[in-house]
């Protein structure tokens, strides 16, 4: 009996938060959605804690270009002895930094960590009896690399794929004076409780005492790695002609990772808003408590 299909192709978007610069071990956490935090700025502006205080919140959020960045290489050598593995993944690793070196990547700036070494088991077969024997060692490093420029990481990518080393595990971005980024935020959250004051007390008559409190501050941190979303190519299947000894080859379902920025619903300010580069989102929330001067009316 024969059936007719037709494959469509559609886009599925998932929402799997997930750094374009960010490495592989982004397809690891795919499916963890619950491993990448969301944030959602408070809308509430003032709340009216009683009769005699009242409440003004800012959320402003900063888009913060990396100082630096680190990248980790994973390396790996397979052989039928250990000495043998170890060296062949040292003499790659050599040449890779020597090319890393002629990119002007300094010697301080290199490191190579060693991560594991595991056994390789294989069966010699004898009739219906298979005896499992140690075939092999594989041994696995890792070179981590510090830069200045995200533009040199595709010229390491490529230095790295001359050596067999195709596994770039992850970008780590650094941002050097978080402290000068806290002072600024704060600032900024300030001016606009200021602003959002003037207009309260200019719409109700309310007259707030001179002193104030801070009532509550978070700060907080997105680095790209957290914000990458995925999306995969879904091919719907309805009916094709086919026989039960026939063979069937779908289409691969490619999975795409892009950078998404924090939804800037909710801010009250951004500072540096237009991006084109994955970059480190910092966001401050403050809120601050005014007591009524009822003895002002």
């Amino acid at each position: 009996m024969k059936h007719r299909l037709v494959i469509l192709f559609t886009i599925l978007i998932t929402s799997v938060v997930s750094a374009q610069e960010a490495g592989n071990y982004l397809f690891g956490n795919s499916n963890n959605s619950n491993y990448y935090p969301t944030y959602t700025p408070q809308s509430a502006s003032r709340v009216y804690l009683s009769d005699s205080a009242f409440l003004i919140q800012s959320n402003v959020l900063m888009n913060v270009i990396a100082d630096s960045y680190v990248a980790t290489f994973g390396v790996s050598e397979i052989s039928t002895s250990l000495p043998d593995a170890n060296a062949k993944i040292d003499a790659r690793i050599d040449k890779f930094v020597a090319a890393l070196t002629k990119l002007g990547v300094a010697s301080k700036d290199m490191y190579v960590d060693m991560t594991t070494q595991t056994l390789l088991a294989d069966y010699k077969i004898n009739g219906n009896y298979a005896e499992q024997y140690i075939s092999g060692y594989e041994q696995k490093k890792n070179v981590i690399v510090r830069f200045n420029k995200i533009d040199d990481l595709d010229k390491m990518v490529l230095a790295a794929s001359d050596q067999g080393i195709y596994d770039l595990a992850k970008v780590d971005y650094v941002v050097t004076d978080i402290n000068a980024i806290y002072t600024q935020l704060f600032q900024s959250a300030l001016d606009v409780i200021n602003s959002k004051k003037a207009l309260y007390i200019k719409a109700t008559g309310l007259n707030p005492e001179p002193v104030s409190e801070i009532y509550g501050e978070s700060f907080l941190c997105y680095y790209p790695s957290q914000l990458y979303k995925s999306y995969t190519v879904n091919v719907t299947t309805l009916f094709y002609d086919y026989n039960s000894n026939q063979k069937r080859k779908d289409l691969p379902r490619n999975t795409t990772f892009y950078y998404d920025k924090l939804n800037y619903s909710g801010f009250d300010k951004v500072i540096n808003p237009v991006v084109t580069e994955p970059a480190v989102e910092y966001v401050m929330t403050l809120q601050i408590k005014y007591n009524i001067d009822k003895s002002k009316k």
